[in-house]
C-alpha cells in the first residue's frame, strides 16, 4: 500500500485518510484536501501485495492508520466500501480514532451498478491504454486539468488487472445495507454527483437514510466529486472536522 501526502494542513484537526476508487489515483483528493486546510494522506490500496478482497484491504488500511490518534475517513467510489469496513473494524476493536466519515459517489451494495461481470471480462481481455482511457472518461464529467490529468491517466499502469478483478468481485459479494446503522456514530457526510453515470442518486439516498445521523450533499458533478468540485468538497470536509471536535 502506497501512502501519498496530500496536505500538511494549516489547521489542527483530524487527519483526512483518503481512499480513492479502484484504478483511481489518490491525487484526485489533493486540491480539496489543500483547500480544507486539514492534514491529509491518500492511500493507494490496490498497490502492493494482496490479497485484494475488501476485508483484507480494510485490515491493511487499519494497520496504516494505527499511529494516527484522530482520523476522518474519506472514501470515493469503491474506496467508500473500504472506508466503511475500516470504520467497522475500528469500532469492533474498541478504537475511537475514527472521528468522521465522508462517503462519496458510492452505495451500500452493487445493485444497479452497471454490469460488473462485463467490466471484469473487459479487464481480463482489454487491460491496457484503451480500456484505461475509457474508464477515466466515465469517472469524470469534467476532466481534470494538468498535471492531475496526466497522473490519473498514468495511475492504472501501476496496478495489476487481476487485483482489480479480485476487489470488484469482493465488492459484489458485500451488502452494507443491514450494517449502515452499526457504523460509528460520528459526523458523516454522504456526497453524490447528480451527473454520476456509475451510481444513481437512489444509491446515495439509501446510504444517507441508512446512516440516520448522516447528511446528504448532491453536487453538480460526475463520478469524482472530490476532484470536479473541490471547493464544495473541501467545505464538507471542514464541516465534518468541525463537528468532530
Amino acid at each position: 500500500m502506497h501512502i501519498t501526502n496530500l496536505s500538511d494542513g494549516s489547521n489542527c484537526g483530524p487527519v483526512l485518510v483518503c481512499l480513492p476508487g479502484a484504478m483511481c489515483s489518490p491525487r484526485v483528493f489533493e486540491t480539496a484536501a489543500l483547500l480544507s486546510g486539514l492534514p491529509a494522506i491518500g492511500l493507494g490500496w490496490l498497490e502492493g501485495d494482496g490479497p485484494h478482497d475488501l476485508d483484507s484491504i480494510a485490515s491493511r488500511v487499519s494497520n496504516a492508520i494505527a499511529d494516527l490518534p484522530s482520523v476522518i475517513l474519506v472514501g470515493h467510489s469503491l474506496g467508500t466500501s473500504i472506508a466503511m469496513l475500516v470504520a467497522l473494524q475500528q469500532l469492533q476493536s474498541g478504537s475511537t480514532r475514527i472521528k468522521g466519515l465522508v462517503l462519496s459517489n458510492s452505495g451500500a451494495n452493487t445493485r444497479g451498478h452497471g454490469d460488473i461481470a462485463k467490466l471484469v471480462e473487459r479487464i481480463g481481455h482489454d487491460w491496457g491504454e484503451a480500456f484505461w482511457s475509457a474508464f477515466i472518461a466515465r469517472c469524470f464529467r469534467t476532466l481534470p486539468a494538468s498535471p492531475l490529468l496526466e497522473q490519473v491517466h498514468a495511475y492504472p499502469q501501476r496496478l495489476d488487472g487481476s487485483c482489480v478483478i479480485e476487489v470488484l468481485l469482493s465488492q459484489q459479494s458485500i451488502d452494507f445495507s443491514p450494517l449502515l446503522h452499526t457504523l460509528p456514530r460520528v459526523p458523516t457526510a454522504v456526497v453524490h454527483g447528480q451527473h454520476d453515470p456509475a451510481r444513481t442518486l437512489a444509491h446515495a439516498h439509501e446510504m444517507a437514510s441508512g446512516i440516520t445521523w448522516a447528511t446528504l450533499h448532491v453536487l453538480d458533478t460526475g463520478h469524482t466529486s472530490c476532484s470536479e468540485d473541490p471547493v464544495t468538497f473541501a467545505s464538507i470536509l471542514r464541516d465534518i472536522a468541525q463537528a468532530a471536535i
